[in-house]
């Protein structure tokens, strides 16, 4: 027998709450094991009394502080352990009896996941013009930017299985809308049916405001536009030989939902067939990060490299262009396969397989560079560029790359030695030569030089300075305005093409890189 989780996210519910738990418990699902998760959200209105009476036929989760129903939701589905789920409103205003005829829908196979729709019912809906003009303009939204055909798409009720769980992010009211989407940049076919709806009013408890609205539209266009270009994951031929499990290194299965291992369980796949090595979590706070601030443009740009890597090394002043890491080719074997971890959006060539914590449209395998899920000895050359200085800890980041490298296999590592603090999405260290050698002081050093001179690194700093003093106090100015010096600044850089040359200019420079072989 099939098992639906009931998640049902509630705050400050104490007037309806003992009546819809008793309607879900009665609702009518004989051919499904039930199980019912209620998530208190904080309340403060007596509602935990209520639901302390109850712990010991249904589970009963109270979040430390109020998060929002998103987060609520969330925390709910950590605990879920049916084939499907579905959310459930504390109030009053969806029938429990009808949640039948969304797994009836799903059983006849209309879709992969069902959602009811309120507009789809026979009875004319009447009052609550302005709530539902929202929901209306935001499902023609929603339905234009995603190409779906839905009628409801702020509903309440949404059957989908588990493995779609991962999609559900923290928030507020707005997490249902971007779990919507997410389903369907993932192709999963959502089918809707026709439910009831006994809309309540705020003197009656109704939460969502208006400003959940607007935010609403903003997020679903920012989404839409950190996802306009759809990913092209590589996979090479042999990819199953050079993957194992990054938590116990096991060997892995391909199958149709993932990557399996027996110990550790299955790795799912993204919309566009990439695995994910991630737990949940991490991964989700990789795109939270790379969502917000000036980080959500940097996003924006590098689903366009080449547009994205033009502007930067335009204006940056930082110059990037001598001793980069195809350097790596004149040193290892024609065919090898090369790691680029940390690769962000850019493809260094077709030996390279790109790992990132975030799925960017180039990266091939989305993984955290602790745990790389490749076989012990398993690549011909592993690179890094920039991405030390953003991890915790790159001692365990440099031993896993060490640790995948093939003996006689080459390493390439950049990072900062001389450069303003630079989050993406956090910073932690700098690394003059001597402490880059020490770092992968197992490997034999081939070469080892400036990646970019003494200018960028008083160019940077200056672009930085100026940020801080022209923001008058505006700490959240201050990383705009530095870029804005950035394009100011950026052309002197090029005086590094002679600079980065001079002797002692290891000691001033802003980049610094090491080739290594393994013995």
């Amino acid at each position: 027998m099939k098992k639906i989780s009931i998640i049902i996210p509630c705050y400050n519910e104490s007037k309806t709450i003992e009546t819809i738990l008793r309607r879900v418990e009665k609702a009518p699902f004989p051919k499904w094991e039930k199980e019912i998760i209620v998530v208190d959200d904080y309340s403060t209105d007596g509602t935990r009394d209520i639901l302390k009476k109850c712990e010991n036929h249904i589970k009963i989760i109270y979040q430390l502080q109020n998060g929002g129903k998103g987060t609520a939701v969330r925390r709910g589905l950590k605990e879920a352990t049916g084939d499907y789920i579905i959310i459930q409103d504390a109030d009053l205003e969806y029938n429990p009896d009808e949640i039948k005829n969304l797994l009836s829908a799903l059983d006849s196979g209309y879709g992969d996941a069902i959602f009811g729709s309120r507009n789809l019912h026979h009875e004319k809906r009447s009052g609550f013009c302005a709530p539902r003009l929202g929901v209306w303009f935001i499902t023609k939204l929603l339905n234009a930017l995603y190409g779906v055909h839905l009628t409801d798409a702020w509903t309440c009720y949404k059957l989908f299985p588990k493995e779609a769980k991962g999609n559900f992010q923290d928030g507020g009211f707005d997490s249902e809308l971007l779990f919507t989407v997410a389903l369907a940049r993932r192709g999963i076919k959502i089918f809707e049916v026709p439910i009831s709806h006994r809309p309540r009013d705020f003197s009656e408890g109704k939460k969502i405001r208006y400003r959940d609205g607007f935010r609403a539209i903003f997020l679903l266009i920012g989404d839409r536009l950190l996802h306009l270009r759809k990913p092209s994951a590589r996979q090479p031929k042999d990819a199953l030989s050079l993957l194992c499990c990054p938590i116990c290194r096991g060997p892995l299965g391909k199958t149709r939902k993932g990557y399996a291992c027996e110990k550790d369980g299955i790795f799912a796949l993204d919309e566009s067939n990439r695995p994910i090595f991630l737990n949940t979590s991490m991964f989700e706070s990789s795109k939270a990060e790379h969502g917000s601030g000036i980080n959500w443009l940097k996003s924006f740009l590098k689903q366009f490299p080449k547009l994205y890597y033009s502007i930067w090394h335009f204006f940056c002043p930082v110059l990037m262009v001598q001793n980069g890491p195809r350097k790596i080719l004149s040193f290892v074997k024609n065919g090898s396969v090369i790691l680029d971890v940390g690769s962000g959006p850019e493809r260094l060539g077709d030996e390279f397989i790109n790992i990132d914590s975030f799925p960017f449209p180039e990266v091939d395998v989305v993984a955290d560079a602790r745990l790389l899920p490749f076989r012990d000895s398993s690549a011909g050359g592993v690179v890094s560029e920039s991405l030390l200085e953003h991890v915790d800890d790159p001692d365990s980041v440099a031993r896993e790359m060490v640790r995948v490298l093939k003996p006689g296999g080459f390493l390439y590592a950049s990072a900062p030695f001389i450069h303003p603090y630079h989050a993406s999405p956090d910073d932690f260290n700098r690394w003059t030569s001597s402490g880059l050698k020490f770092l992968f002081r197992d490997l034999e050093i081939v070469e080892q030089g400036v990646r970019s001179g003494p200018w960028s690194a008083l160019l940077m700093f200056l672009a930085y300075w100026f940020g801080v003093v022209f923001s008058f106090g505006f700490k959240k100015a201050a990383p705009f305005l530095a870029h804005i010096f950035m394009l100011v600044l950026g052309p002197i850089k090029y005086l590094d093409l002679i600079f980065a040359r001079l002797p002692g200019a290891e000691d001033v420079s802003a980049h610094l890189y090491i080739i290594a072989r393994k013995k």
